[in-house]
Formats: C-alpha cells, sequence, structure tokens
C-alpha cells in the first residue's frame, strides 16, 4: 500500500518549508504506519515543537482523516525556549498547513510552553484527540524538557503506537540523549526504543515493540532494499539501525 500524499509532499513541498527533518524517514514509517493499519492501530499525530510544519505534515498526511491532529509549540513565547533551538512562526505554520491542504478542524493548534502543562489540560487533550499514533518530541533540547516531553508523549500515545524523538544523536544538542539515558537509567518506562534513523529515535510501546521491530526488519528490506540496516541494542533493548541511500530520492516505496 502506498501513500500517494505523503510521496507528493515529501517529493514538493516538503523542500519549501523551513526545517530540519530528512525525507528518507518515510523508508521507517512508511512500513510502520502499513503495520498499524494491518493491526487496527489507529489516531492523529502529535508533536511538541512544530517548528514550520515540516516534519509535522508529513507525519498528518501519513495519517490523513484522523482527526483532530495536535501542534504544540511556544511560538512566539521565546522566554520559553530555553536553549533557543528555532523560532516557531504560527503564521508560517498555518500557511504551510492550508498549503498541504489541510482545513478548519483538522489540526488543534496549541501555543503553550510543555513544561507547564497541566493533568486537567493532557486529560483534554486526550478527550478531543484521543490516542495519538504518532508523536513527535521535538521541543526545547535540554535533558529536563526532552524528560517532561517524552512522559507527555508516553501518556498520549496509544499502544501500537511510535514516539519519535528528534536529534537523539545530534551532538550540538546533547541534552536530548542525557534526558534519555537519565530516564531509562533511573526508572523503567513502558515505552522503548526499537529502531533509529536519519536523526530520530523511534520507541514503541514494550508490549508491541518486538512484533513493530520484526515487521520493520523484513519489510524495510523487501521496500528499501537500496538502505543498510543493522540491529543493535540501545538500554537493553533490540534496536534497529537504519541507513538510507542518501543519494537517492527514494522516500516510499511507491516513488
Amino acid at each position: 500500500m502506498g501513500i500517494p500524499e505523503v510521496a507528493a509532499y515529501l517529493q514538493g513541498q516538503f523542500h519549501e518549508v523551513q526545517g530540519w527533518c530528512i525525507p528518507h524517514l518515510w523508508n521507517l514509517i512508511q512500513p510502520l504506519h502499513e503495520w498499524q493499519e494491518a493491526n487496527g492501530i489507529h489516531g492523529p499525530v502529535g508533536e511538541i515543537g512544530v517548528f514550520h510544519g515540516k516534519f509535522f505534515i508529513g507525519l498528518a498526511l501519513t495519517k490523513k482523516g484522523q482527526r483532530p491532529h495536535l501542534a504544540l509549540d511556544v511560538f512566539d513565547m521565546q522566554q520559553f525556549n530555553l536553549d533557543g533551538a528555532g523560532k516557531g512562526n504560527r503564521a508560517a505554520f498555518e500557511a504551510n498547513l492550508a498549503a498541504a491542504g489541510f482545513g478548519p478542524g483538522e489540526v488543534e493548534i496549541r501555543r503553550a510552553d510543555s513544561m507547564a502543562i497541566t493533568r486537567a489540560e493532557l486529560d483534554e487533550i486526550r478527550a478531543l484527540c484521543g490516542g495519538f499514533s504518532m508523536f513527535s518530541v521535538d521541543g526545547c533540547h535540554m535533558a529536563e524538557h526532552t524528560i517532561n516531553d517524552f512522559r507527555i508523549a508516553m501518556d498520549l500515545t496509544r499502544p501500537g503506537g511510535v514516539i519519535f524523538v528528534d536529534d537523539y544523536l545530534n551532538m550540538d544538542w546533547p541534552g536530548v540523549q542525557e534526558g534519555l539515558a537519565r530516564l531509562y537509567l533511573t526508572d523503567c518506562p513502558r515505552w522503548v526504543p526499537f529502531a533509529y534513523s536519519s536523526n530520530k529515535l523511534l520507541c514503541a510501546h514494550i508490549s508491541h515493540a518486538g512484533a513493530m521491530l520484526r515487521h520493520l526488519r523484513t519489510a524495510v528490506a523487501e521496500m528499501f532494499p537500496e538502505a543498510t540496516i543493522r540491529m543493535v541494542r540501545r538500554f537493553g533493548y533490540d534496536c534497529l539501525n537504519l541507513r538510507p541511500d542518501m543519494k537517492g530520492r527514494r522516500y516510499t516505496a511507491d516513488a
């Protein structure tokens, strides 16, 4: 099964939207989406730290028809952007959403500091959006924010979903790796790493991680034979490393 709208976005508008994202991520996302569809895992997508929407739009198109998606960013409240990791622009984000074909009611946009979100607000988001099928953590890159935002993602993402943690191995943002290391070495989260590619660590609910990893290993080899995969261990869990063919522009299997 292909994702025509996603393929069109990755070949076109994606390259015009400001931000930092590698389109070859869909070498992983496409087979994971297909696994979710086959296993009845539905739901919209969410992201903390949307910037101008480069990654968010691709995820939302992958789950087109699920609504509402959640976009959370401090936007103009830059006093809460403690590490200066990208200044979000709500007007640019909304313009990019419109250009991608998203209409009123499809995306819930919240201007907020994720560190200040209350339990009541999380319950409100859950009631509005349901459990998310994919959730991206890409807000402030300090260790404290990474832990906080990852906990929010675990709380709001349904079992069978995927959590993406941006800049996990980016040497300019060591707080991301530090935050996850603190979390996994001092706690026992129910979401565990199972894949890494293109600057993002992917985590799954421990009850589903093994099945998702097995599917991913087989599907990537079949759908993207030009990519290189290697199995490693992260925090005691099997994890697939994917190195896509960066010279090519084959982001989805039907492209």
